[in-house]
Order: structure tokens, then C-alpha cells, then sequence
């Protein structure tokens, strides 16, 4: 799928972080000193972000929302529509949305939605608030990604959670002068690279789910609990991604050279630099934001924005922006936008 829609603006963007922080150095029960070493070395990850025992992802963006709305002066009735990109609601149903919705004081007329995505998710938030603001369906959209994914992780899951951590966005896409293009694919037939097995209707939780079992590659799965195959997703991500960004440069009408910064999916460290190798780019145009924050899934893009804002935007570094993601799905996709005007605020603690 590709499109350019017409007639957008992203006007803000903020992100949350948990007030808890994680060092990687702690996970001694897992690893020497000497591997923690190694493995913060490798991943770029010394430190997270976690999610506050009994606070879901929906409290963080009602925080998150009401603190972007005091800084823009935008109101609760500004706001005709309301996204969530994420894979942790509150139930099963009836969706986060409208609970959000509610908390916010958004006016009954909005439109909702729930997204359940993860690691591209923040693509396909803005396709959706991109589609309802330029059909006219909506005046401005505020759509938010994030998960308070450390919980969906099993206490003996060393890969994992040497690496993920909580963190929240908001940004709001209204009617304005600029394009965007998008750029997305899917591949279902890896979609036990990352997955949470137990849980809905295919495998509802039982006894047997709170077991583990190891596969025929010796990787140990907890069916109650997030799990993911670093290689494989890497071997996904360095076969689709080049291509995909070489297409997505091409359809804008952009020049490699000429764009100002390419904000990927912060997966791992080993992973974006091999990217930052293939497709030709440096570090400087491709930045790497996991040392204190991990790789927070849908919520990457944007928190990488909002650490090197002011460095971006001392450079005018912020007119073409070309956004990556992959993973989950497996899904990969792009999205390209002007945010020279963008407010894009420092972490709000949470």
C-alpha cells in the first residue's frame, strides 16, 4: 500500500515517561558484570523507563493528554478524534478508546479508535489520523502509542528485558498545508517472531499456559508471556527495510542526500547500525536513542524526536522527515512529513 494525502499537519508532539527507572546493571541474577558490559555495549540500552505498578498504558495518555493540552492551549473540544496504538489495553472489551475519550472530555461526537500494534505502530497511527483529517472527516486528530510492555514479560526473560522499556506518545495531526506519503506492508506469515501466544480466543489461559516449554531452536517460551526471536526479526528487518526506504524516498520525490533525518524504530543497537550500513546514512541523520530509554516499541519514533529536538532543531534538521518502523506482524512501513512547526516538547515525567 502506498498514498499521499494532502491538506496535513502534525502540530504537536509530546511524550511521557514513567517516573521508575530500571538499571541494566541490576540484572545480575541473569548475567556476570562482564556480560552486562558486553550486552549494554551491544543493544545501546543502560537504562529504562517502568510503568508504575497499577497504571495502565490508557492512564499514561490521559496524563500525557492533559499535559500537552496545558503547554499547546489546545482544549478537550478541540480534539474530534482520538487514536491508541498499542498491545496493552484495559480489557478485552469494549475498547480503550472511548474510555479515553471519556477521561479526556472529548466531545461524544468523536470518532475512536483502537490499533493493536507495536513496533510500527506509530506508522499506522499517523496513516489513520492522516486519512480522517485529510478526507475531512475530522478538524484534529490526537493519537496516542505506547505500551506498558515490561509487564507482559516473564521475571525470567533475560533477552527481553535487558532491552524493553514503558514509554508513551501523543501527537496531534490537523488540517494544514503539507503532505504526507505512506508506505506500508505486511508479511502474517512470521507471525510467531513476536507474539503473546495465551490470552485471547485461540489459546485462552489455562493451566497449561502458565508453563513454559523450549522449541525445537532451544528458545524457551512462557504462552502467557511476550516472546520474541531476536534473529529472526533482525533477519526481517535488514532484508525489508533498505528496499522499503530506497521506495519510500522515490514516491516522495526525495533525495537521500537531501532529507534531514531518518527516525527509525529504536529495535537495538545492533540492528540500526547495520540499517544506518545498508541504506548509506549516518548516525547524524539516523539517530540512535536507546542508552536511557530502550526500545519502547510504538512509542520509539517519537520519544526519539522529543530527546533530540533541540539539537534538530538548531540544525533545521526537521523539513524532511522520513519515519521507519517494522517488526510485529510482521509489518514494515514508512511515513515521510514536514515538522519544521512541529512543537515537539522534552519528556514529560510521569
Amino acid at each position: 500500500m502506498k498514498v499521499k494525502l494532502k491538506g496535513l499537519q502534525i502540530s504537536n508532539i509530546a511524550v511521557g515517561l514513567p517516573k521508575e527507572t530500571l538499571n541494566i546493571r541490576d540484572y545480575e541474577k541473569f548475567f556476570s558484570a562482564k556480560d552486562i558490559k558486553r550486552i549494554m555495549e551491544s543493544t545501546g540500552v543502560e537504562s529504562v523507563h517502568v510503568a508504575a505498578k497499577g497504571m495502565c498504558s490508557s492512564d499514561y495518555f490521559v496524563e500525557l493528554g492533559k499535559k500537552l493540552m496545558e503547554e499547546s492551549n489546545l482544549k478537550s473540544t478541540d480534539f474530534d478524534g482520538v487514536i491508541l496504538v498499542f498491545q496493552t489495553p484495559d480489557y478485552i472489551a469494549p475498547p480503550t478508546c472511548t474510555i479515553v475519550q471519556d477521561r479526556l472530555g472529548l466531545p461524544k461526537s468523536s470518532v475512536a479508535f483502537d490499533i493493536n500494534y507495536g513496533c510500527t505502530g506509530y506508522i499506522y497511527g499517523l496513516y489513520q489520523a492522516a486519512l480522517l483529517v485529510s478526507s475531512g472527516s475530522c478538524r484534529r486528530v490526537i493519537m496516542f502509542v505506547g505500551d506498558t510492555q515490561i509487564a507482559t514479560l516473564h521475571e525470567d526473560d533475560r533477552a527481553n528485558r535487558m532491552i524493553l522499556g514503558d514509554g508513551f506518545a501523543a501527537t496531534v495531526i490537523e488540517q494544514g498545508q503539507n503532505e504526507m506519503c505512506f508506505q506500508i506492508y505486511s508479511d502474517g506469515s512470521g507471525y510467531k517472531f513476536l507474539i503473546t501466544e495465551a490470552g485471547g480466543f485461540r489459546m485462552p489461559k489455562n493451566e497449561e499456559t502458565k508453563k513454559s516449554y523450549t522449541d525445537e531452536h532451544g528458545y524457551v517460551h512462557w504462552p502467557e508471556h511476550t516472546h520474541m526471536d531476536g534473529m529472526e526479526i533482525m533477519n526481517f528487518a535488514l532484508k525489508r527495510v533498505p528496499p522499503l526506504v530506497r521506495e519510500s524516498l522515490e514516491y516522495a520525490g526525495w533525495e537521500k542526500e537531501s532529507t534531514d533525518l531518518f527516525v527509525f524504530h529504536q529495535a537495538n543497537k545492533i540492528i540500526l547500525k547495520l540499517l544506518q550500513r545498508r541504506i548509506g546514512v549516518s548516525e547524524e541523520k539516523m539517530p540512535i536513542t536507546l542508552k536511557t530509554v530502550g526500545n519502547t516499541a510504538g512509542a520509539t519514533m517519537p520519544i526519539t524526536l522529543s530527546l533530540k529536538n533541540e539539537e534538530l532543531r538548531a540544525k533545521s534538521a526537521l523539513e524532511r522527515v522520513l519515519f521507519c518502523g517494522f517488526g510485529i506482524g510482521l509489518s514494515w512501513g514508512t511515513a515521510t512529513a514536514n515538522l519544521s512547526e512541529t512543537k515537539i516538547y522534552k519528556p514529560f515525567i510521569i
